[in-house]
Order: C-alpha cells, then structure tokens, then sequence
C-alpha cells in the first residue's frame, strides 16, 4: 500500500469514527462518511468490503492508538505507581469518551449475530488484553501470578464498569474503580509474598 493509499484510508476510519459516534451504526452510511472523509463513496467500498469491516477497522484503529499511548505512558510511570496509573485511563476515558464505549458495545452486540465479524472482534479483545498484560507484567514484576489472566479478568472489570456508566448515569464509575484498584493491590501484595 503506496503512503497515499494508507492516507486515504486512514481518512475515511477517522472520518468513519467521527460520524459513527454523531450517528451511530445504524444511521452512518458510507455516503456519509465518505462525505466526511472528502472522498467518493467508491473509495470507501474499495479499503472496506462493508460497513460491517469498516466499523472493525475504526475500533482496531482506535484500540491500536490506546494501546500505543498505554504502552508510552508505562514507560514514564515507575513500576510501583503503574498498576494506579493503568486503571486510572480507562476510567478516565469511560467519562471522557462514551461514544467510543457505544460504539464498541455495538459491534460485540453485531457480532453476536454475524459471524464475519467475530473475527474482528476477537482481535479487538486479544489487543486489548495483550496491552492490558504488558502493563501487568511491568506493574507485577517477577510476581508469580498469569498477567494474561489478570489482563482478561481486568478488560471485563473496564468494559462492565463504563457500561453500568452509559446505563446509568448515576452510577458511581469512580468509587467502583476506587475499589478495583485497591483489589487489585492487594492482589500485586500478595503475589509479592
């Protein structure tokens, strides 16, 4: 793929991204983000075989872009402070960025009822928790505890706690994520025994 292929088409996931979280999945059309991209609806069918790819495409894009910035920021927070650190984002980003949370939850819901997206999703997940593990692995040190595990357990706790969010918005997100992380330091302790 030539630099202006790849330009293109990371025009159009950003673009795709921008009317997805206006519009929602079922209202976006490929007119509309093509519009939004400045590029014929054409050029959207040519890098993305259906809607249904491209919203993969933009939640792969944007789940790279978080697992990027959480792997930068681990590299500036000492070991001791990252664990604190690391739940401190997705809280964060549960108040600060919803949509991307309904848009995500939308192609879980999708991909429940078409297979040709499981395969999306299912990297989705596995990025998320290959990220999530990294952090583990630095946070734990030589721990012996499965930073896999704790990464899958952990994404469930994140995914949970910014639905009950959307769901609700009286719910307490940052009181829930007060005690996540204190059990989760109890846990990082106690594998340290």
């Amino acid at each position: 793929m030539t630099k202006r292929q790849s330009d293109s088409r990371e025009r159009i996931i950003d673009a795709a991204y921008l009317v997805l979280m206006e519009q929602g999945y079922g209202a976006a059309s490929i007119k509309e983000i093509a519009r939004a991209a400045g590029v014929a609806p054409g050029l959207v069918h040519y890098y993305f075989a259906s809607k249904d790819d491209l919203l993969v495409a933009v939640l792969r894009a944007t789940s790279d872009r978080y697992t990027a910035e959480m792997e930068r920021r681990s590299q500036e927070v000492p070991p001791a402070a990252l664990a604190s650190a690391g739940l401190q984002e997705p809280e964060e980003r549960a108040t600060r960025q919803p949509e991307w949370y309904r848009l995500r939850y939308e192609l879980f819901a999708l991909a429940m009822r078409n297979p040709a997206l499981e395969e999306g999703v299912a990297a989705l997940l596995a990025n998320g928790r290959q990220g999530i593990g990294n952090i583990v692995r630095k946070a734990a040190g030589n721990q012996a505890l499965d930073p896999n595990a704790l990464a899958g357990v952990l994404l469930a706790c994140f995914d949970g706690l910014a639905l009950q969010k959307l769901a609700d918005p009286h719910f307490d997100i940052h009181a829930a994520y007060q005690m996540l992380s204190r059990m989760v330091g109890l846990l990082l302790e106690s594998g340290a025994e």
